[in-house]
């Protein structure tokens, strides 16, 4: 059997499961629990240290220096929890 052939008998495999759990209803989109505090505060410290680079990289220094107190309010907070 060639690569090809086996590409083709792979993605027609795949889409008879997909249509199987469809059709039948067990496929399940389930929604994540609820982020607790820590989760939030972690994102957005990822955010705003994403952002603090961008503004870096740009030559955009009072721009960082405003986020840089976000993220030193937001650790503070992080550090009492």
């Amino acid at each position: 059997m060639t690569e090809k052939e086996l590409d083709y008998l792979a993605d027609k495999i795949a889409t008879k499961i997909i249509e199987t759990l469809f059709d039948s209803g067990d496929l399940e989109i389930t929604q994540f629990p609820p982020a607790t505090d820590e989760e939030i505060m972690v994102g957005e410290l990822a955010r705003l240290m994403t952002l603090l680079s961008t503004y870096e990289d740009k030559e955009e220094y009072e721009k960082a220096a405003i986020i840089k107190r976000k993220i030193e309010r937001l650790q503070t907070k992080y550090g009492k929890l």
